[in-house]
């Protein structure tokens, strides 16, 4: 046996056998990385996405990822890229160093950044790339759960920038939760990057339950450095995590309010609409940096300030040069937003009767090379073409009967639909996420199906566009006037939230007098074929006066495509789960 010192596992790794993450070999008493110089995904990200905060703000960089995880952590936004990691090999690209800070550098990126999975698992990698990073005069950073040891440590500190470490608790019990044995390297190595100059921000997760032990955690960080910023995640439930365990957005904002009587720089993620993501003056309250999310465990500069100095004279730290403007990416590209178009290619195959992980990692691949994650994420947006995806992946999985079977089954309903909404007034929506201050862009998906259900949406002529839409200040909300207000599947709050919320803000609108405020299901909206019951369900509630059987059309449609009663689904916030 031959031990690893990559990561404080320390497996002992028998010859010709692999650790326990999968991703080393041990051949003739020497351990191997499994495929050094390959990488899943590599496309330019703005900097807010991975996410750090105070470190090159608005700043491009090139995002890398590989597949695997030395943890096992249940509900991780990575799941699929980490649970199946040895399905998905086939679809990793071999590119060398120098080759990878070329494109880094044709991108006009400041840097290059690991991210979506944990750079442990391809250690020799990362390390090859940084070394030849810095040749070339860019600026190197990863996102990772810190347990490197002390010697892989030793070897990353001279090549890397900054690092964002993502701290599962205090305790010893939060990382046995994920397989591993112990806090102490984590907080241990956070120590020793700063000390070592290095920047570091933290995130930390947030789920019912957690708060004494998130506490004792910012006490920790505020120990080693108070200037280093807390990235609190509001858990979101995906793979086989539980619903319940998902806090609202006003405890979570609560929480962060906890946080800050003792930490400086305390950010609130996945809570789309929270003002909890903006950078405040710690002197004085004003705010500096106004942020808003950007898909899951991403954020975007708002403002165009170049300057965090606040009137009273307080200034903001960070780390080098803040852009004139953020960059943008495309369609489904930046952070963590490609693991949200696995799920959608998942949901889909689901449906399909396909489940073994080698056909969704062939799937994959046939994305990757023919281009196709820009396309799907134009297609996904229409109902029509929706239809076009389904029936491109019944193609390439050998399942064509099952994907017309899918489509016409969909088509039906919709028919369906039409014949009971025709001639109805059309309500008029407001389409939103987390909070009625963040509202979807105009080309959505959900507005099309608002559409379809016999509403209007008033998601229209927005001042600008995001990714899945914007921040809005409460008289715009009350301009529009909608009837209905209708919160996203995908990231919500409680409805008493919403409603306080609107009384806080002074949101008045008919929706809010006529208390016609509707949380849509977990994935029956964008992202999965279940949407077809998210039109039922939109029916019931645009037009109480037409009876619909949701229970039924949910039982028939789980019967032939999840061969499973209704009654037996437990959705979470993952599209495929159902």
């Amino acid at each position: 046996m031959t031990i690893c010192s990559v990561c404080e596992m320390r497996c002992n790794i028998q010859e010709n056998q692999s650790g326990s993450c999968g991703m080393y070999t041990c051949h003739d008493g020497q351990i191997h990385e499994r495929h050094p110089n390959s990488y899943l995904v590599e496309y330019p990200v703005s900097i807010e996405t991975i996410p750090f905060l105070h470190f090159y703000p608005k700043q491009k960089f090139l995002q890398v990822s590989t597949v695997g995880c030395n943890f096992r952590c249940v509900g991780c936004v990575s799941d699929l890229l980490t649970r199946t990691a040895a399905e998905f090999t086939p679809s990793l690209i071999h590119t060398t160093p120098k080759d990878m800070v070329s494109r880094a550098i044709s991108e006009k990126c400041r840097g290059i950044v690991f991210a979506l999975n944990d750079p442990t698992v391809s250690f020799p990698s990362f390390l090859a790339l940084a070394h030849q990073a810095k040749q070339a005069g860019l600026l190197i950073g990863c996102s990772t759960n810190g347990y490197f040891t002390d010697e892989s440590l030793s070897l990353m500190i001279p090549v890397v920038d900054a690092v964002a470490v993502g701290i599962k608790g205090s305790d010893d019990a939060a990382y046995h939760a994920c397989g591993v044995r112990s806090s102490e390297p984590v907080f241990r190595n956070i120590k020793k990057l700063v000390d070592s100059g290095i920047h570091v921000e933290v995130t930390v997760v947030y789920e019912k339950g957690s708060e004494k032990e998130l506490i004792k955690t910012g006490r920790r960080i505020v120990e080693i450095s108070p200037e280093i910023p807390i990235l609190v995640m509001r858990f979101i439930p995906f793979g086989p995590a539980d619903l319940a365990l998902e806090p609202g957005i006003r405890a979570s904002e609560k929480m962060c309010d906890k946080l800050r009587e003792f930490a400086r720089y305390v950010y609130l993620f996945n809570s789309p609409g929270s003002a909890y993501l903006q950078t405040r003056c710690p002197k004085c309250g004003q705010i500096i940096v106004r942020r808003e999310f950007y898909g899951p465990m991403g954020a975007r500069v708002i403002d165009k300030s170049t300057q965090w100095t606040c009137s009273c004279g307080f200034h903001i730290p960070y780390i080098g040069t803040i852009a004139q403007n953020a960059y943008q990416e495309e369609g489904m590209m930046g952070g963590y937003r490609p693991t949200r178009a696995l799920e959608v290619i998942k949901a889909i195959t689901t449906c399909l009767d396909i489940q073994d992980e080698k056909t969704s990692a062939k799937v994959w691949m046939d994305f990757i090379s023919q281009n196709y994650i820009d396309t799907l994420h134009k297609k996904i947006q229409k109902i029509e073409t929706f239809y076009e995806v389904i029936a491109h992946l019944a193609e390439i999985t050998g399942t064509v009967q099952k994907g017309d079977l899918l489509i016409a089954y969909i088509r039906d309903r919709i028919a369906f639909i039409s014949s009971l909404v025709e001639n109805k007034p059309r309500p008029r929506v407001l389409y939103v996420m987390g909070t009625p201050l963040f509202i979807l862009n105009e080309d959505r998906f959900e507005n099309a199906m608002v559409r379809a259900a016999g509403g209007e949406p008033v998601n229209v002529n927005l001042p600008r566009k995001g990714k899945p839409g914007i921040m809005v200040d409460p008289a715009f909300i009350n301009q529009l006037n909608p009837d209905v207000i209708m919160v996203s599947g995908f990231l919500s709050t409680p409805l008493e939230d919403i409603y306080a919320i609107c009384a806080e803000q002074g949101i008045d609108v008919n929706a809010v007098r006529h208390h016609r405020i509707h949380l849509m299901p977990p994935s029956w909206d964008f992202g999965s074929p279940r949407f077809v019951l998210g039109l039922f369900y939109q029916v019931s509630v645009l037009h109480p006066d037409i009876a619909v059987d949701i229970e039924k059309e949910a039982e028939q449609f789980y019967q032939q495509f999840y061969h499973m009663p209704y009654a037996e689904a437990k959705p979470n916030r993952s599209f495929f789960r159902p």
